[in-house]
C-alpha cells in the first residue's frame, strides 16, 4: 500500500491530524459496516457500531499507532461493541420479564411494537426511583454487573446491595401494576406514594 502505514496514520490522527483519521475511516468503514450488518441484520445499527468503534480506535490510538494494519484492531473491537450491546439488550429482556406480566408469543409486528411500548413505560418508571435503587437496579440488570463490583462502586455493602435490588424490582412492580391491569386512573398517585415510601425507607 503506497503511502504511510496505518499505525502512522492513527500516530498522526491522534495528535489532531483530522485527514489522515478520516483515511483511516474511508479504508475501512464500507467493510466494516457490511461485516456488522451480517452480525445485527440492521443497517442502522450497524452504521452506529461501526462509528462508535472508529470512536474507540481514536481514543485508544496512542496504544496502537505502531501496528501497520488496523484492520484486526478495529474490527475486533466493533466485534466487542456488538457483543457488549447484545448482552446489555438481553439483560433488559430479562428487566422487562421480571416487571411484566405479558405471554410470551411467536415475533409478531404487534409484539415488536408492544415490547417497545413496554420498554418505554419500564423506562419511564426506572426513572422515577430513588436514586440508590436505581443505580443497583440498573448496574445489575442491565450493566450486568456482580453484587461485590456494584457495592464497591456504590461504597455499601453486598447485603446493602442486594436488598436494593430487591426493592427496585418491587417496586417496579408497583408502579407498572395498573399499566398491566388497565388501571390507569390514579396511576401517578399510586407511583407517587411508591416513591414516597421508597424514600422513606431510604431515610
Amino acid at each position: 500500500m503506497d503511502g504511510p502505514h496505518e499505525g502512522e496514520l492513527l500516530a498522526r490522527a491522534v495528535d489532531g491530524d483530522h485527514a489522515a483519521f478520516a483515511t483511516l475511516v474511508d479504508r475501512h468503514k464500507d467493510s466494516l459496516v457490511n461485516y456488522l450488518t451480517h452480525l445485527c441484520r440492521d443497517y442502522s445499527r450497524a452504521e452506529e457500531i461501526a462509528q462508535e468503534s472508529f470512536v474507540k480506535l481514536f481514543r485508544s490510538g496512542r496504544r496502537y499507532s505502531d501496528r501497520q494494519l488496523i484492520a484486526p484492531l478495529l474490527f475486533r473491537i466493533a466485534t466487542n461493541a456488538f457483543r457488549s450491546e447484545e448482552r446489555r439488550s438481553h439483560r433488559w429482556s430479562r428487566l422487562l420479564t421480571l416487571v411484566s406480566r405479558t405471554e410470551t408469543r411467536p415475533e409478531s409486528p404487534q409484539k415488536v411494537l408492544l415490547e417497545e411500548e413496554i420498554r418505554r413505560k419500564v423506562t419511564d418508571s426506572l426513572a422515577r426511583l430513588p436514586v440508590p435503587y436505581r443505580a443497583a437496579l440498573v448496574l445489575r440488570e442491565i450493566e450486568g454487573w456482580s453484587h461485590q463490583q456494584i457495592a464497591e462502586a456504590l461504597g455499601c455493602r453486598i447485603g446493602t446491595v442486594k436488598s436494593r435490588i430487591a426493592r427496585g424490582r418491587d417496586l417496579l412492580r408497583e408502579m407498572l401494576a395498573p399499566y398491566w391491569t388497565g388501571e390507569n386512573h390514579g396511576t401517578e398517585h399510586r407511583e407517587g406514594l411508591a416513591v414516597a415510601s421508597a424514600h422513606r425507607r431510604l431515610s
